[in-house]
């Protein structure tokens, strides 16, 4: 059965099988894969070699890039043999999580035993943002599996792409030389505005050249497009998120005269509740005094001796009791 190779296994491929890898790409069961200096703007043909005066590519959205792996891999069988007697090596390439989260598409394939060479992709920007990528940086996550007896293949691998390093662009026979137009099914409609640009593209130069700018134009159309869609949804929703709370605000003020005036009487009506109940305690207390001094000729003598004094304190104490009465709090 095909054993998957771990870090310890991947670290002695490093150097051989693995040419220019770093052990700092090595993850516990794969090896992460750099951009290569290489490649080329599939819309616009554009060729690019990093390293030299530029040091990454810029990704439009709705635009596809080709691009070539920083590791040139060596699944030769008399390599391979050295380290694995009897084994041969497969890999199955993918595209870092990375790449998913920031809506480029890149395809996923496999590395067949006997290969040798540098890595090609076309990764496309999905997104309606710009993305951009430096030499070196880590895309693709290489796993590899080691090919026990009975699993190790007849016929090695030996395609077009063998022995091929850098940017190679596809090798794929084209269809035969004479066909007509009628033959070949599309998904344009009959009039449409599709139709039209390719006419004008077919028309030759120089229309040609002015419905090749047109897609692109369309293309940046499209994004522009999107993108204000977006903004505006987000000012929708900003609007009812304000109107909403303008409308909390107005509850808010309006609840306040109402508390207000609510709170008010009651401590208006709780304070002249305190001065009747003072004032008829201090009534109550003085028909008491009046009673008990006026049934007491001793107590009368000393009342008119000293009247005055007695009139002073009988106010004061009246205006403290007062006093306590309106600045105690009701209970709640």
């Amino acid at each position: 059965m095909a054993i998957l190779l771990n870090d310890k296994e991947i670290k002695r491929l490093i150097g051989t099988v693995i040419i220019n890898g770093d052990e700092q790409c090595i993850r516990p069961n794969s090896y992460i894969i750099r951009l290569g200096s290489k490649g080329e703007f599939i819309n616009s043909g554009k060729e690019f070699d990093l390293g030299k005066i530029k040091n990454g590519i810029k990704i439009q959205p709705g635009h596809s890039v080709a691009v070539s792996a920083y590791e040139t891999l060596d699944f030769r069988r008399e390599l391979v043999h050295k380290i694995y007697p009897n084994g041969d090596l497969h890999g199955l390439i993918s595209p870092t999580t990375d790449l998913s989260r920031e809506g480029i598409v890149a395809p996923t394939t496999q590395v067949d035993a006997g290969y040798f060479g540098t890595l090609n992709w076309t990764i496309s920007n999905t997104s309606s943002e710009e993305r951009r990528f430096l030499l070196g940086e880590k895309i693709f996550r290489l796993t590899i599996f080691k090919l026990e007896k009975g699993e190790t293949p007849e016929k090695l691998y030996d395609g077009d792409y063998q022995s091929q390093t850098g940017y190679v662009r596809s090798l794929r026979k084209g269809p035969p030389v004479g066909m007509k137009e009628s033959e070949w099914e599309d998904s344009l409609i009959k009039e449409g505005p599709e139709v039209l640009l390719e006419n004008l593209v077919r028309s030759g130069y120089p229309w040609n050249l002015l419905g090749e700018r047109l897609k692109i134009i369309d293309q940046q159309f499209k994004s522009v497009s999107k993108e204000y869609s977006d903004i505006n949804d987000s000012i929708i929703k900003l609007s009812k998120d304000l109107e909403v709370l303008n409308n909390q605000q107005r509850e808010i003020l309006n609840d306040v005269p109402d508390n207000i005036r609510t709170t008010l009487k009651d401590e208006i009506s709780s304070l002249q509740n305190r001065w009747l109940i003072g004032a008829g305690s201090i009534f109550i207390t003085a028909i008491g005094l009046i009673l008990a001094t006026t049934s007491n000729e001793a107590v009368c003598q000393i009342i008119k001796n000293n009247g005055s004094l007695f009139g002073l304190i009988l106010l004061i104490a009246g205006l403290v009791v007062l006093f306590f009465i309106t600045k105690r709090k009701p209970p709640k």
